[in-house]
């Protein structure tokens, strides 16, 4: 595919069309992808897209995988806007409400797979790089939003910014949605802007309420050893020295020496993000509750030995 696309690209020349770009994102797939094999994760990715591309965006005219979702790219015209902003939030809201139950009837799926997706959209002029008749990417700022908002569909649902145009939207189909302001990275972080989102499946985190630059992190760090783990398994409490902004900002880093061949590489770390954890306040002290066998079982796999040192840092946004 690769030598395909790099004999096209000879070729490839760009033009600007008007376009709506949604953003679909599995929650909880790297957590997924951690917890299955690899040739599950294969199989589950695999019918999400032929699913998405199938039955509910049909008519796009472009897909690109990210990982853990897919960019779908819609073209419009000054004659058709109304009815492709207005068919593209119908589908998202179709693909968002029946993606818990997605692959159900699938036999080749057997195991627990993620239920919830959130979806950005955005529009305006994108750039497309065209071979013959072969679409080979698009880019631009269009994008980019789409993947912003798509972040603060939490924990599910739709997201969309003031200039997508909810007065194109039907009675019936606007009520779905409300409004807020909000501060978004890498696009609006000292002037707030105004966005939409699903009422039903949507809440948009505090973190988004406040300038970016005045948010301040905390971060704390634990060393311990695998075996240490396994013998505090299957949970352990860390307290925190102080109450999070936003709860669902939490966020749990593991780092480790990586292993190839089993043997440790001199001065490389793998790193990553680690989602079994949950946070409660007990007497008022916020706290950090990590599911130790599960992270064992990752390290493990991982190839990490029994009195190897691991790095936990969990890091938030401080109230």
């Amino acid at each position: 595919m690769h030598k395909e696309f790099r004999k096209l690209l000879d070729k490839a020349t760009g033009s600007s069309q008007f376009v709506v770009a949604a953003n679909v994102d599995i929650r909880g797939f790297s957590s997924f992808s951690t917890t299955v094999e690899s040739s599950e994760v294969a199989v589950f990715i695999k019918r999400v897209y032929m699913k998405l591309e199938d039955d509910y965006f049909s008519t796009a005219s472009f897909f690109k995988p990210t990982g853990d979702g897919l960019l779908v790219i819609v073209p419009y015209t000054e004659q058709n806007l109304k009815k492709i902003v207005t068919n593209t939030v119908r589908i998202c809201r179709k693909v968002v409400k029946d993606f818990p139950t997605l692959c159900k009837k699938d036999p080749m799926i057997n195991f627990e797979v993620p239920g919830k997706v959130g979806i950005g959209l955005s529009r305006g002029s994108a750039c497309c790089l065209c071979s013959g008749n072969k679409i080979l990417d698009y880019s631009g700022g269009v994008l980019n939003l789409a993947t912003r908002l798509m972040d603060l569909a939490r924990p599910s649902g739709i997201v969309f910014d003031s200039s997508f145009g909810i007065q194109l939207l039907g009675t019936k189909l606007r009520k779905l949605f409300a409004k807020e302001t909000v501060y978004i990275k890498g696009i609006a972080e000292r002037k707030p802007v105004r966005i939409f989102y699903t009422k039903e499946y949507t809440t948009i985190s505090p973190l988004h309420k406040h300038p970016i630059e005045h948010i301040k992190w905390k971060s704390q760090k634990h060393k311990i050893t695998l075996n240490q783990i396994r013998n505090f398994a299957p949970r352990f409490i860390y307290d925190l020295p102080s109450t999070p902004l936003a709860s669902r900002e939490i966020r749990v880093k593991i780092a480790h020496a990586l292993v190839k061949k089993g043997r440790k590489q001199k001065g490389i770390k793998a790193i990553y993000n680690f989602e079994k954890f949950e946070y409660f306040l007990e007497a008022g002290k916020p706290r950090v509750r990590l599911y130790f066998d599960t992270l064992a079982k990752e390290l493990e796999k991982d190839g990490v030995k029994g009195n190897w040192e691991v790095e936990i840092e969990i890091t938030y946004p401080e109230k």
